[in-house]
């Protein structure tokens, strides 16, 4: 076993470093043989173990049964012969000579008696002997307030809770009436009971590996123990998990003999109590758990070494089939390196009569188009070799003449840019003069021409420095000149700047704290990325209101701006195109609202260098929402 047991390491390492197929098959296998087995292993455990619970339970249910039967006849007994005793008594008037001759012959014969009384009917000691002790009348005492007297006068047996002498012996006090002629009782006689033999009883009780028992009365105390010292001390056992569930219902057998449960030394036991018919005690049989199930931990030792070594058989067995399913498999793959390396004229031989052979066959056919493909592949391959060449030619002739075109169109808007804007600023001063008077006074009708032309350059003059803004961007010539500034101050020095057209019912809002915040970034790039973003609410708004608010958000340490209109808004499939240069969202010759289409193009190249992000929300007819966060 030892030699399997230092053998099955070395069987599943070798097994777990072969091939992938046969490694899963394996851990597939052995996993589930494994897992059934385990079920079936521990199923098995567990049910023999409660089936060795079960005959515990049913011994003890026995034995604490047979000894509580034995218990009640013990004491039914002693109550017949005192009941005999007193029918003799009865014959003779109270405290008569032959009353005390009977009396003395039942404590003298019978070792359990040691004390007798007779009492009339008003309570009074009439007659008392004991084995001990000689008593004299002045030793009779009046009795009619005790529960022996009470009890019996009304025709009852009765039989006390058990108490304890000096010497911490159990007693109790059995009383029966004496019944006259009129059916009426005229006394009672009453006689103590020595219980040490229940002492030797409950010591004699024995099972299983250390299995005890002990008695209890109807309060859970301790009446009689194997051990004599624990009950010198007179312990109450209500804590007791059995001893408790007794003492809710003293009259019931034992629900759940065999329970686990704390024990009279606070231990774990398996534990069953049987009550004493009649007398509301209880026997209560434990015994400790581990000895109760010692031949569990043996089973569960056998069981540990057959689930092992069911898993080294079932190892061996799984590697074995694993190794007849992927040895073919193998073959295939062997067969596959000896071609790759160039060996064409190789074959595999697979034998099995099932898929694999069919794999094999279909994989030699391949190897014999493979060779005659091979014949071919180099003129092929040189070809395919003159063919790529002349494309990357083609593509890298075509890339330079993609590079010159993209430059010349940089140096076009470049140049022409700056070309319009020398005539348009001429326009526009000369325009500024007429305006002003400077060259004669104008009618009213010339006036609003000369307010068309004027608006119309400033415009066109727009225009074309967004077009040598994107010509810088596109060339990389644009530079950050970054500083520290207050954005509140920007803004309210940008707000100064705008003016609502005249033909729009606009209403624009400014919306920030009035304190500090503190940003350091390019000013310029910034004041034109929103005065891009306001121009364009401007655009599109004919009517309500345009709202620039700004705050900063310390969590996150940035500043975050808003521009929010209720214009034509945007379709929502055009959104992720709005950022890209030259696009407008009405492209067509009869569109109602002019410009470059690079303005937005701007925001997003000029926000991308800042370090920060633009984003946009949009709905057509309600406005749109552009949100710009700025770093601190």
């Amino acid at each position: 076993m030892a030699r399997v047991m230092l053998a099955w390491p070395r069987l599943l390492h070798t097994s777990l470093h072969v091939g992938g197929i046969h490694r899963r098959l394996l851990i597939w296998g052995l996993g589930l043989f494994g897992l059934g087995l385990t079920v079936i292993v521990a199923a098995s455990y567990y049910y023999t173990l409660r089936q060795i619970e079960r005959d515990v339970a049913q011994l003890q249910n026995e034995i604490a049964s047979v000894a509580a039967q034995y218990i009640r006849d013990f004491l039914r007994r002693k109550i017949e012969r005192f009941s005999d005793t007193a029918s003799a008594v009865n014959l003779y008037p109270l405290g008569s000579k032959e009353q005390e001759l009977l009396l003395s012959l039942l404590v003298k014969n019978d070792s359990s008696f040691n004390e007798a009384t007779i009492i009339d009917a008003r309570g009074m000691e009439v007659l008392k002997v004991s084995d001990r002790r000689v008593y004299f009348p002045s030793d009779l005492s009046d009795q009619s307030k005790s529960a022996k007297f009470n009890h019996a006068i009304k025709g009852e047996d009765y039989i006390s809770p058990v108490y304890t002498s000096d010497r911490f012996q159990p007693y109790v006090t059995i009383a029966i009436p004496l019944w006259g002629a009129s059916q009426s009782v005229v006394g009672v006689a009453a006689a103590q009971a020595d219980l040490s033999v229940l002492w030797e009883v409950i010591g004699k009780i024995r099972f299983g590996a250390a299995g005890h028992g002990y008695l209890v009365d109807g309060q859970g105390n301790l009446i009689a123990h194997k051990d004599a010292s624990l009950v010198v001390k007179k312990p109450n056992l209500r804590h007791v998990s059995k001893v408790s569930e007794f003492l809710r219902d003293p009259t019931r057998p034992d629900p759940a003999p065999g329970r686990r449960g704390r024990g009279v030394v606070d231990a774990d036991v398996l534990a069953t109590y049987a009550p004493v018919p009649d007398l509301g005690w209880a026997i209560i049989l434990e015994e400790p758990v581990e000895a109760a199930l010692a031949n569990a931990e043996k089973l569960k030792r056998y069981v540990s070494a057959f689930l092992i070594f069911g898993l080294i058989i079932g190892t061996a067995a799984i590697g074995w089939v694993s190794r007849r399913i992927t040895g073919p498999i193998r073959e295939l793959h062997q067969g596959a390196k000896i071609i790759g390396s160039g060996n064409l004229d190789y074959r595999v031989k697979i034998e099995t009569g099932d898929e694999i052979e069919w794999l094999g066959q279909e994989f030699n056919k391949m190897a014999e188009e493979l060779k005659f493909s091979y014949a071919t592949l180099e003129q092929k391959v040189k070809d395919k070799t003159a063919e790529l060449a002349r494309a990357n030619s083609e593509l890298e002739e075509a890339n330079a003449e993609l590079v010159m075109a993209n430059r010349a169109k940089d140096e076009f808007l470049s140049v022409m840019s700056h070309e319009l804007r020398t005539p348009l600023n001429v326009i526009m001063g000369y325009s500024q003069m007429l305006k002003y008077g400077v060259l004669g006074t104008l009618n009213p009708e010339q006036q609003r021409a000369l307010d068309k032309i004027i608006a119309r350059s400033k415009d066109l003059l727009h225009m074309i420095v967004e077009i040598l803004q994107v010509a810088s961007i596109e060339a990389g010539r644009v530079k950050l000149e970054v500083r520290q500034f207050d954005l509140a101050e920007m803004l309210d020095e940008l707000r100064t700047t705008y003016e609502i057209p005249l033909d729009k019912d606009l209403r624009l809002i400014w919306e920030h704290s009035p304190e500090r915040i503190p940003l350091r970034t390019d000013r310029d790039k910034l004041r034109d990325i929103l005065q891009n973003l306001i121009d364009n609410a401007i655009k599109f708004t004919e009517g309500g209101q345009i709202t620039v608010a700004a705050r900063y958000l310390p969590e996150s340490a940035v500043a975050e701006i808003k521009i929010a209109d209720t214009g034509i808004g945007i379709e929502r499939s055009l959104l992720p195109s709005i950022f890209e240069m030259f696009r407008q969202l009405d492209s067509s010759a009869k569109r109602n609202h002019e410009g470059a289409g690079v303005g937005l193009y701007i925001v997003k190249k000029y926000t991308e260098m800042l370090g920060g992000e633009i984003h946009v929300e949009s709905e057509v007819g309600q406005g749109s929402v552009f949100t710009l966060t700025i770093p601190a």
